[in-house]
């Protein structure tokens, strides 16, 4: 499968809570290494764990959903031609979980937990999605990237 690394009680409370509060969009942007400072700080964890030299930019997103069983991977090229290429490595962060049932991160061979500040790191091409659920599930996506990947858009766009 892949590496895949969990990681507790992340951030500081003041960390956590700007992550939280951060306006993220309706879509996944893009992001320039430097662009947030509060955001590269997932990334500088992950390149702890990951070979991220490379790494110019990230994708980043607030996964209020349940998204089935998926890949992260680069949407627009594969919409094209059907070529899949992965991040540099994928990261989940909770920033925040209140009154929350179900929202398990899974792959085929594992679940884990939705927690705050919990953050979940793994190799590309690791397929997963998240169960369904009821309360509040902040999470946010990253996906570090070593080359610039643009957004798929509208069908036809």
């Amino acid at each position: 499968m892949g590496k895949l690394i969990i990681l507790d009680d992340v951030f500081d409370d003041a960390t956590r809570s700007a992550i939280a509060a951060f306006e993220y969009g309706e879509d996944e942007q893009w992001y320039d290494v430097g662009a947030s400072p509060l955001h590269e700080k997932i990334v500088d964890i992950c390149r702890e764990h990951f070979d991220l030299r490379s790494v110019i930019g990230y994708e980043m997103w607030r996964n209020a959903t349940n998204p089935g069983w998926h890949v992260d991977k680069d949407e627009k090229l594969f919409h094209t031609t059907e070529r899949l290429d992965f991040p540099l490595c994928s990261a989940v962060y909770y920033a925040t979980i209140e009154q929350l049932v179900g929202g398990e991160f899974y792959t085929d061979d594992m679940r884990c937990l939705p927690r705050a500040n919990r953050l979940i790191m793994f190799s590309p091409g690791v397929y997963h999605g998240v169960s369904p659920f009821v309360g509040t599930r902040i999470a946010v996506s990253l996906n570090p990237w070593g080359r610039k990947v643009e957004r798929l858009g509208p069908i036809g766009a």
